[in-house]
């Protein structure tokens, strides 16, 4: 069977692999949809009762999430309504008993919370982002106060991911929360999960639009726009045109798709020259390859701008006593922070820009599910504001005892993420 392209948030897929799987799971999962839906006569996003009262919390307290989660501040009232009542449940008080039931969850493919909505997470990818952001998706489960139980599978290429979502349907949990790579291979297996009653939502990774008309909503974040302003900040913090390097991890991703000719649009409008461009697999070993061959080749751009986390690419010229060029990303790990920080403290400032990692999206899905269940109005796209961040701006927040492979920002303390990456969930 062929290999998954690797992915920055864990082991992708081939788009090969994508449709010829998309092509079997069509039948396997159509034919299943006569027996498995005949049991079931409610529909996607069904009232389960009356709503419980929502979590409340001290405003303060909200904001301070606000700041943290999306690294900087952003009115609470501007949010949409159910990102505002995700980081008003997320503000709520985290206890021990609650981090106790949290690392449980996350050691089991099922685990009971109290008494409430059964929720399902069909995982697609392994490492720490998605160890985080499963820890997220369960915290928020944990503090509704309305949720029951979680059920979680993982499937890391397609067919096995379909089996899973298949044997989640037949569970009939009231809401499945998805964050999938999988594209259009998806999309017969969550209409037969909304035949059979079940609220979909997607979070994070956008959809094709064959699979955005199904489920009954998704909340992502607008990429091209984020680099759009971080092109705009860059051209402002290096005061004239200058080159900049490309990069991402394989060729022809849809990742970069989404974001570089917004961002190359920005600089070369601004009389900006792309100086070189490469590829990194989004693995460790090709991320060193390439910023150590970029250094070596002396092309000295002004900016590098690359989706995942920046330090193999600061390396080389912080080894040498130099300043960085302008660093451009939408997700670091803490590790990142580390070196910034160390890099402050030898009189060496490193300059760049990035937003929120994304990890913590989890929690939105899920509210918006357990709303939609409730028979509460949400939107059918929900729109989560991605503001770029300077470096200088999130190096404050800098915890020395968060694990290096920490994405930036999560809701945990540093005990708290260790324990959770400590899983192996």
């Amino acid at each position: 069977m062929p290999k998954g392209t690797p992915s920055r948030f864990g082991r992708g897929v081939t788009t090969t692999m994508v449709k010829l799987a998309a092509t079997a799971a069509v039948a396997v999962v159509l034919a299943a949809c006569s027996s498995t839906t005949a049991s079931s006569s409610s529909s996607s996003g069904a009232a389960a009762g009356p709503a419980a009262p929502a979590p409340t919390a001290d405003p303060a307290a909200v904001a301070a999430t606000v700041k943290k989660m999306f690294l900087t501040d952003i009115p609470v009232d501007s949010l949409n309504p159910v990102i505002k009542q995700t980081v008003t449940t997320a503000s709520t008080p985290w206890t021990d008993a609650m981090q106790t039931k949290l690392v449980g969850c996350l050691q089991t493919d099922s685990c009971e919370i109290g008494q409430g909505l059964t929720v399902a997470f069909p995982n697609d990818n392994q490492g720490p982002w998605r160890q985080t952001f499963r820890a997220e998706l369960t915290a928020q489960a944990i503090q509704s106060g309305v949720v029951g139980k979680v059920i979680y599978s993982l499937g890391t290429d397609v067919a096995s991911w379909l089996a899973n979502f298949k044997s989640l349907i037949a569970q009939r949990p009231d809401v499945i929360v998805i964050d999938s790579i999988y594209g259009p291979a998806i999309a017969p297996a969550v209409q037969q999960a909304k035949a059979a009653g079940i609220v979909v939502v997607s979070v994070e990774t956008p959809l094709p639009d064959s699979v955005k008309s199904i489920v009954d909503a998704e909340a992502t974040s607008n990429i091209c726009g984020m680099y759009t302003e971080a092109a705009k900040k860059t051209v402002a913090a290096a005061g004239k045109p200058g080159g900049y390097g490309l990069y991402t991890g394989v060729p022809g991703n849809a990742s970069a798709a989404s974001w570089q000719p917004c961002l190359v649009k920005g600089l070369e409008s601004a009389g900006w020259n792309k100086a070189i461009e490469g590829f990194t697999q989004w693995t460790p070993q090709g991320m060193t390859q390439a910023a150590n061959s970029l250094y070596a080749s002396g092309t000295n751009p002004s900016a590098i701008a690359y989706d995942y986390t920046m330090e193999y690419f600061a390396a080389p010229y912080l080894k040498d006593g130099k300043t960085p060029p302008i660093l451009l990303s939408d997700a670091v790990n803490s590790a990142f922070l580390k070196q910034a920080k160390d890099a402050q403290a030898q009189n060496v400032n490193i300059q760049g820009f990035t937003a929120n990692a994304r990890s913590w999206y989890g929690r939105i899905g899920l509210t918006a599910g357990i709303l939609l269940k409730q028979g509460q109005p949400v939107d059918k796209q929900i729109d989560i504001p991605y503001p770029t961040a300077a470096v200088s701006e999130i190096l404050p927040t800098f915890d020395p005892a968060m694990p290096a492979n920490a994405p930036v920002p999560t809701s945990f303390n540093a005990a708290q993420e260790a324990q959770i990456l400590g899983t192996g969930a």
